[in-house]
């Protein structure tokens, strides 16, 4: 029986390598790489897709979230509140900007970070300080910010999560790198916070032919501090105004991306139906939870996630799968506060339950748009032959 995989980009390519190859070959004829034209019309093309009022294009994901952090402010050995249950980069991006990962739990049932978590993490986890910010109880360390993470797809309430953030004095930085056409109540990352980062590793919902990502941020002032530390914080040729770094966006990236953000909201919605079918197909089956999308919530479904109850199932179910050729995905088996590399800004065993629980339930499905709706039956009957016997 031929495999399903979990994700097939060489299918994707095979759709539009007519249009990539004619994008890119004027790049090829000119030698022109490095930003120019293809970065800013590539950056216009976005802002003006997703209503933001400045998009700015970086190297990655992570190097967007570490410029996010440094213009907002971070100051060496400050705090920032990010959730444990999410990839390493949100918070390994704290680190290496100068702060402190923060960890807080999630919702067990969205899997996200709520204006009611942080609320209640915020008044028992940490005291007033001197200047008005918070003081963590654990290592006495003053919190500046919180990095909210649109996991899986989804956006969180970012409207609820500023007032929160507001009343303790803290700004907000977005991680959308799993969420690019996420909304949340009609907004787009970006609306409530200092800047909204995204990726676009190759597997992502819009992937390049390598690393790149975008912020996008409604200040205009910080997106011209951005384009400055892109490029050793210079504005002008061989003047740094101050330390920045190489973070640019490679402007063989932003002509690629620019052809593949004209497919987004078709591929968009070949996940959404994917979801909605083995949402239909799944949700009267015992001990296992779809993935729960908020009413407000346009959710793109980077990832299809099964929370599968009980001791070893989520891992017996991966065997089934994988016995029958089909790919499947844990994301993430660590949560972030049990990682050596965080070991040091940890003062005691700290207890996220919701996390913990997490990383050893849940497991993605094949959610890309290619997938046929025959291989998605496949899916689906190996899925419930498991769970429902």
């Amino acid at each position: 029986m031929t495999p399903i995989p979990f994700f097939d980009l060489t299918r994707q390519f095979a759709s539009m390598e007519n249009e990539i190859l004619e994008a890119i070959l004027p790049l090829f004829k000119s030698q022109q790489f490095i930003l120019g034209p293809a970065v800013s019309d590539f950056e216009s093309q976005f802002a003006k897709t997703f209503g933001a009022g400045n998009a700015v294009g970086v190297s990655s994901g992570t190097d967007a979230l570490i410029l996010s952090l440094i213009v907002s402010g971070l100051l060496k050995g400050q705090g920032v509140v990010v959730p444990s249950f999410t990839f390493f980069a949100s918070a390994s991006s704290i680190s290496l900007a100068g702060g402190v990962p923060v960890f807080i739990d999630v919702d067990p049932l969205s899997f996200l970070l709520t204006p009611e978590i942080l609320d209640r993490f915020l008044r028992e986890e940490t005291r007033p300080g001197p200047d008005g910010r918070p003081v963590t109880r654990r290592g006495h360390r003053t919190v500046s910010g919180v990095m909210a993470v649109h996991l899986y797809g989804q956006m969180m309430d970012m409207e609820g999560l500023y007032g929160v953030a507001k009343s303790h004095g803290l700004w907000i930085i977005e991680d959308a790198c799993q969420s690019v056409g996420a909304r949340h109540s009609g907004h787009s990352p970006g609306a409530f916070s200092n800047a909204a980062a995204y990726s676009f590793f190759p597997t992502k919902n819009l992937g390049g032919a390598g690393d790149g990502g975008m912020i996008t941020t409604e200040n205009s002032e910080l997106a011209d501090h951005l384009r400055r530390l892109r490029v050793h914080g210079s504005r002008k040729r061989y003047e740094h105004e101050e330390l920045g770094t190489n973070a640019r966006l490679d402007a063989l990236q932003a002509k690629i991306l620019s052809v593949k953000l004209d497919h987004l909201f078709a591929w968009t919605e070949r996940r959404r139906q994917i979801a909605d079918r083995y949402n239909e197909s799944f949700q009267s089956l015992p001990g296992v939870q779809c993935p729960k999308a908020h009413k407000e919530s346009f959710h793109v479904y980077h990832q299809y996630t099964l929370k599968v109850e009980g001791k070893g199932r989520r891992d017996e179910l991966r065997d089934i799968l994988s016995e029958r050729g089909i790919g499947s995905e844990v994301y993430y088996p660590i949560p972030l506060h049990r990682q050596k590399a965080f070991s040091a800004y940890i003062p005691e065993t700290i207890p996220l339950p919701a996390s913990e629980s997490l990383s050893e339930k849940v497991l993605s499905l094949p959610v890309f748009p290619e997938l046929s709706d025959d291989e998605q039956t496949r899916v689906v009957e190996a899925v419930c032959t498991f769970l429902g016997r």
